[in-house]
């Protein structure tokens, strides 16, 4: 007698069924998209540079609809051919094969800027598997394009990476590639460095890349690369 007692009206019974029925979509929706911006020292790509050994800034927002995610990733650029940044639509699904994860991805890719008479839009496709082994990742990957970028046909890309973290909070991870193109450069790369989570949404990476082929220029060559990642 002496408390109150909240009176439920046909407006108040309303106004919950909507506010339940609407919060777990949105609550969904917020788990579901993903943005990670990255500001590095420049922008590499399968071992190479592609940014003319200028800092690069990139962006990568997904969504994940569950069995597919879908993406849109961005980053400034520069290359021979004229284009002047780099622009993919994705989409991707995870499955497990046992202790492995294979992660299946198409790519369609376009680089603005690209002079005439140069193809500037292609499609590639990646299969990575991955495979835990007492406390050490393994990752092979392998790329595919058809009829790559500029005048390259056919290219492939074949990397393993091994990774281990040392902390909760740090990783060591090394990485050897394979380029082979049909009408551009064939070469070997290959890098190794730390990540740290410096927090739960800020990762900085610290690594040394380097290539076989530095009689082929400057974005050959050897350099050190840093980044910063924040994840929203």
């Amino acid at each position: 007698m002496g408390g109150m007692t909240a009176r439920l009206t046909p407006a108040s019974l309303a106004a919950s069924a909507f506010a339940g029925l609407f919060a777990p979509a949105a609550m969904a929706q917020e788990k579901a998209w993903s943005v990670e911006v990255e500001a590095a020292s420049e922008y590499i790509s399968k071992g190479t540079g592609k940014s003319d050994g200028d800092p690069a800034l990139q962006l990568d927002a997904t969504y994940d609809f569950g069995p597919v995610t879908t993406g849109f990733w961005a980053s400034n650029a520069k290359v021979s051919q004229g284009g002047d940044a780099e622009l993919h639509l994705y989409a991707a699904t995870e499955h497990e094969l046992g202790p492995v994860t294979i992660d299946l991805r198409g790519m369609l890719k376009h680089m603005p800027g690209t002079d005439d008479g140069f193809q500037d839009t292609w499609f590639e496709a990646r299969a990575d598997a991955t495979l835990p082994v007492a406390g050490t990742e393994l990752r092979l990957r392998v790329e595919y394009s058809p009829d790559n970028y500029a005048a390259t046909d056919a290219a492939w890309w074949i990397e393993a990476q091994v990774s281990r973290k040392l902390a909760e909070s740090w990783e060591v991870s090394a990485t050897y590639g394979a380029r082979e193109q049909d009408g551009g450069a064939d070469y070997r790369a290959w890098n190794a460095g730390v990540t740290w989570q410096a927090m739960d949404r800020l990762a900085l990476d610290l690594r040394w890349y380097d290539t076989d082929s530095h009689e082929r220029g400057e974005n050959y060559e050897g350099r050190v690369f840093v980044s910063a990642t924040v994840a929203f």
